[in-house]
C-alpha cells in the first residue's frame, strides 16, 4: 500500500478480530474521537498489549484507489499493520487465494487489493496480473503496458497471459518487479485503436526461484549456425543405424 507517498507493508490477518497497528504508524494517520473496541490485545506468546486508541489511515492500492482503515494503536508494537476481520466484514470483502486478491464493492465501484503469500505449498505464490490503469493502444503497434504484480521489488518472474484480450496479443515475459509493477509488450493487431481498462485481469505472475537460470536469446541459435555445428561433429551424410536413407 502507498501511505504518505511511500510504499509500506500491510498484512492481512484473518485471525485478528480487529485491525491493529504499531505506534510508528501514528504519524501517518489521524486519531478518531471514540473509544477503542477493546482495552488490550493478545500478542505473540500470550502477552497482553495495551490499546492506546483508534486511528484512521488513508492509503492507496496499486490501482490508485483510496482505502480508509480504522485501526487500534497497540503499545509495544512498532511497525506492524494488520488488517483484521473487522475490515473484511465491514466491506463485505472476499479473500481469493486462487488469485491472491481481496475484492469488495463500495459505492458501485469494485476495489481490488492484491496480496502475496509465502510458504512451501505448490503454486502458493502464483498471483493474478491486472492492468494498472486504462491504456489506449494505437493500431498495428507494439506498446509496453504497465501491469500490477503482488511481489517484492527486485523479484524476477514470468508473466503468463491467460485471458482473451481480443485483437491485443500479450507476450509471455520474463521480467523484474519494480514498485509492484512490471512492463509487458502488447501487440495491437488491428488497424483501429484498442483499449485495455484498468484492473482488467490479463494473466498470472509466476516467480522464478534463485536456482532457475534464465537463458537469453543472443542470435546463436540460427539454422545455419546449427547446421555448421552439426557438420563439425562428424559425418552428417551417412545415416545412423536404423535410420532410413
Amino acid at each position: 500500500m502507498e501511505v504518505a507517498g511511500t510504499r509500506r507493508h500491510v498484512k492481512l490477518d484473518s485471525g485478528a478480530r480487529y485491525a491493529v497497528v504499531g505506534t510508528d504508524w501514528m504519524q501517518y494517520g489521524d486519531r478518531v474521537a471514540r473509544a477503542a473496541p477493546v482495552d488490550y490485545v493478545e500478542g505473540i506468546g500470550g502477552f497482553l498489549l495495551d490499546v492506546v486508541g483508534v486511528w484512521e489511515f488513508s492509503m492507496r492500492n496499486i490501482f490508485g484507489e483510496v482505502i480508509s482503515v480504522e485501526a487500534c494503536i497497540v503499545s509495544g508494537c512498532t511497525d506492524e499493520f494488520l488488517l483484521g476481520v473487522d475490515f473484511m466484514r465491514g466491506h463485505g470483502a472476499m479473500m481469493d487465494f486462487e488469485r491472491n486478491e481481496v475484492r469488495y464493492t463500495t459505492a458501485g465501484r469494485a476495489v481490488v487489493i492484491p496480496f502475496r503469500t509465502h510458504g512451501d505449498a505448490k503454486n502458493a505464490r502464483v498471483a493474478a496480473v491486472r492492468m494498472v490503469r486504462r491504456t489506449e493502444l494505437a493500431g498495428c503497434t507494439v506498446t509496453p503496458i504497465e501491469v500490477s504484480v503482488a511481489a517484492d521489488d527486485g523479484e524476477v518472474g514470468i508473466f503468463l497471459p491467460t485471458e482473451n484480450t481480443g485483437a491485443v496479443m500479450l507476450a509471455a515475459t520474463v521480467t523484474k518487479v519494480k514498485n509492484g509493477k512490471v512492463l509487458v509488450p502488447a501487440v495491437n493487431a488491428k488497424d483501429d485503436k484498442a483499449r485495455l481498462p484498468a484492473r482488467r485481469e490479463l494473466g498470472q505472475w509466476i516467480p522464478l526461484s534463485s536456482d532457475v537460470e534464465v537463458l537469453r536469446v543472443n542470435g546463436e541459435l540460427q539454422r545455419g549456425r546449427i547446421n555448421e555445428w552439426l557438420d563439425g561433429l562428424g559425418d552428417s551424410q551417412e545415416p545412423l543405424e536404423d535410420e532410413e536413407k
